[in-house]
């Protein structure tokens, strides 16, 4: 199982701000975030999709080919602008 976090506009557009995928066979983020695409909203996955987003992999910032494990807990964060 892996458990993937939604941070800030991102749990918006999910709905909810955390989601449970139940397949150990996903080897990295893009993958997951094909999975994702099987259930959750279309405007969600594609701004994940343009991977400006920020990832982390068991509370670590982890870049878009970071390698998942089970009982993983990945989180996804908007970009962030300053000024």
């Amino acid at each position: 199982m892996i458990k993937v976090l939604f941070f800030a506009g991102f749990r918006e557009l999910a709905g909810t701000d955390a989601f449970e995928v139940n397949d150990d066979s996903l080897r990295d983020i893009r993958e997951l975030v094909e999975k994702l695409a099987e259930t959750l909203p279309a405007e969600l996955i594609k701004a994940l999709k343009d991977e400006t987003a920020l990832v982390s992999i068991d509370h670590k910032y982890a870049g878009w080919d970071g390698k998942l494990h089970q009982n993983a807990e990945v989180g996804f964060l908007p970009p962030v602008s300053g000024g």
